[in-house]
């Protein structure tokens, strides 16, 4: 059942230890061990930025840079790390999945360690960052440890009209994936010139290193007020597979700024024994974007 499947989510949001250093040179080096001594650590809040809950203060610029420019070079004295310490248990039933660690959104980079053991570096602040920590995991409790820069290279990208602040500021969370499972979408609807019908094409791509036997199957219903469009393939999966379902001149509502009318996207993997492996929706949205004499319509 989808109640099933929300049993493979942990948050990670909440209080999580921290310690601020006003630039890398006070960093805390090796915090990520798990014998590192936090006894004089603080608290902070996550989803959060460290610069609202006490620890230096948020910049305002529209368009210059809050340090002076030399790409691709950041000014290593005035760059404040904020270094993060969170343990966590997971359950039995994750083992025999593959367990992903999902950052929403960090500002403006930072390096993962679990246990002890590097996992990973990302920076593009606002873009959602996933590693995957299934071969480092511990029975019972688990040490994550993430150190944030405020500013990096990826801070010429952020010359805009915006308070520039830091830290891990949107979700952080676990989830456990079934091995043979949906790696990745693809979705296009196009609204078609007389406005009032759209094609659509979904392209799902599945991953099985294991190779599981069997015959999977992929369901999928597209809905406004009714069904609009729904269909269903069945298929073994060799390692790695893509299936394609596609129609054309569906009616449909557009979408415009003024009237956002969206249908509601499910998608469904079935296992060989007719078991629910995952399910998941998305918004739709049937749109055409042109230039007209100059005019972006």
């Amino acid at each position: 059942s989808i109640r099933d499947l929300l049993r493979y989510r942990l948050e990670l949001n909440g209080e999580w230890k921290f310690h601020f250093a006003k630039n890398p040179g006070q960093r805390p080096k090796g915090f990520e061990r798990l014998n590192y001594d936090l006894k004089n650590w603080g608290k902070i809040k996550v989803p959060g930025h460290w610069e609202m809950q006490g620890y230096s203060v948020p910049i305002y610029l529209d368009e210059e840079y809050p340090f002076k420019p030399d790409p691709p070079k950041v000014p290593h004295g005035y760059n404040t790390v904020g270094s993060y310490v969170k343990t966590f248990e997971v359950m039995s039933t994750w083992k025999e999945r593959d367990v992903f660690i999902h950052f929403s959104g960090v500002r403006s980079a930072f390096y993962v360690w679990l246990n002890g053991v590097f996992v990973g570096y990302s920076q593009g602040s606002k873009t959602p960052a996933e590693f995957d920590i299934t071969e480092l995991l511990q029975n019972g409790k688990n040490k994550i440890a993430v150190e944030v820069y405020r500013f990096s290279d990826g801070s010429y990208l952020e010359g805009q009209d915006t308070w520039r602040v830091s830290g891990i500021e949107r979700d952080v969370f676990l989830y456990a994936a079934p091995v043979a499972r949906i790696s990745d979408y693809f979705l296009k609807a196009t609204l078609k010139e007389n406005n009032k019908s759209g094609d659509f094409l979904l392209t799902v791509d599945l991953i099985n290193p294991e190779k599981l036997k069997g015959k999977f199957n992929v369901d999928i219903t597209l809905s406004g007020e009714t069904t609009i469009y729904s269909d269903s393939q069945r298929f073994s999966i060799d390692s790695i597979r893509s299936v394609k379902f596609s129609t054309s001149s569906l009616k449909v509502s557009p979408w415009s700024a003024e009237s956002p009318f969206l249908y509601d996207l499910n998608v469904s993997l079935m296992g060989p024994q007719g078991n629910l492996i995952e399910t998941f929706n998305q918004k739709v949205g049937f749109k055409r974007v042109e230039i007209k004499n100059g005019n972006l319509f």
